[in-house]
């Protein structure tokens, strides 16, 4: 059954840990990544098996965004993990090698993109102290 989108209330009590994640990569989206990135990315956040809530971000174009939802223009990758899996992922606590080789990940499209979502990433995982 295709995905349905929900208010953003509903997205943030089924997948709240995502959601909160997606809110601050927001904060991280701009003009620097659109150029070192230059691709638009589906998230597909899953929960017991079934399809939670959705996201794009266009690191493709203008400024870059992050929307929740299917965004209008194509994406050039879509990602489908589980809300656990994706917050490790983010954080840095699960590699995405892995997690893709051991079924949690699953990308369609162009796999070589998923790669360069490690500069977005990167910007999300916890700053190691000195």
């Amino acid at each position: 059954t295709p995905y349905t989108p929900h208010s953003h209330n509903s997205i943030m009590a089924s997948i709240p840990a995502a959601a909160k994640v997606f809110e601050e990569m927001k904060g991280n989206i701009g003009p620097d990544l659109v150029k070192k990135v230059k691709a638009i990315f589906q998230f597909d956040i899953t929960k017991g098996g079934k399809t939670a809530g959705q996201y794009t971000v266009d690191l493709k174009n203008g400024d870059g965004s992050l929307i929740e939802g299917v965004g209008k223009a194509k994406p050039g990758c879509t990602l489908t993990i589980a809300e656990d899996d994706f917050v490790k992922l983010v954080g840095g606590e699960l590699d995405p090698m892995k997690a893709f080789m051991g079924g949690k990940l699953k990308v369609k499209g162009n796999i070589m993109l998923a790669q360069k979502l490690q500069v977005l990433f990167d910007q999300e995982a916890p700053k190691a102290k000195l």
